[in-house]
Parts: C-alpha cells; structure tokens; sequence
C-alpha cells in the first residue's frame, strides 16, 4: 500500500476566471506613489474603462498599452478621491484581442510606479462590455 503523501494536492478547481473572492479591490491609495509609498507593489483588482490604447510601430519596442480609468472603492475616512488612471502594458504583443478604447475591463495583477504612473505589467483580465455610441 503506497504510503501518502506529506503535502496535500490542491483540488484543480480553477476556470482561469478572475476570483472576485480571493483578490482586493483598487483604492485611490494603490495608484499615488506619495501614499504606496517608494518600491510599492501590490496585487490589485481594477474594474474600469479602456479610455485609450497605444498601439506600438512596427519596428519598435513590442509593448501594447491601455490607459484605464478605475472605479476606486473609497478609503473610509477620506473625503472624494478622484482615481488616477492604470497604465496596463502587455509585453511583446502588437495588440490584446477585445481590448480597445470603450472597453469595461476587469484586470488582476501587481501595481508598480513607472515613471511615477501606476502601472500594471501582463495583467490577466476579462471583457466585461463594450460601449456602444449611438
């Protein structure tokens, strides 16, 4: 008879959704680098509108970019904080399939300060709607 195991097997239970459950919502604080503080990094879920993207030129760096206008939960105590934009920026890719401007995103991963703007590299993310002007 095999003896068990001394680590226990983790159940595969994932849908490679985003958990809701097991990840914290962005605050205001999460994207100001006076108040993250110097070499920040934190694992966040942001929730907002693509408001533009950058597509890269043909023989430059390979870095396809999104500028997203979260929607912040407040900070109990604080007064109306206006949210700073999420730069998100996929490495080595000419452009993210469903990912333009008008697009409600919800992306997961760490936030660090490029440049001094939140910034979020290879975020995993979900289409939640796209706008339509009519």
């Amino acid at each position: 008879m095999p003896e068990p195991s001394a680590t226990p097997r983790r159940a595969r239970t994932s849908t490679g959704a985003i958990d809701l459950v097991g990840e914290s919502a962005v605050r205001p604080g999460d994207l100001d680098p006076a108040t993250a503080g110097t070499g920040s990094r934190r694992r966040v879920m942001a929730t907002g509108l693509v408001v533009e993207v950058t597509v890269p030129p043909v023989t430059g760096v390979q870095n396809f970019t999104a500028l997203l206008e979260p929607e912040c939960a407040l900070e109990p105590g604080s007064g109306p904080a206006e949210p700073r934009a999420l730069r998100l920026v996929w490495q080595g890719r000419r452009g993210v399939p469903g990912v333009g401007a008008g697009t409600r995103l919800r992306c997961v991963g760490v936030v660090s300060f490029r440049d001094g703007r939140p910034t979020m590299f290879n975020p995993r993310y979900e289409i939640i709607a796209k706008q339509i002007s009519r």
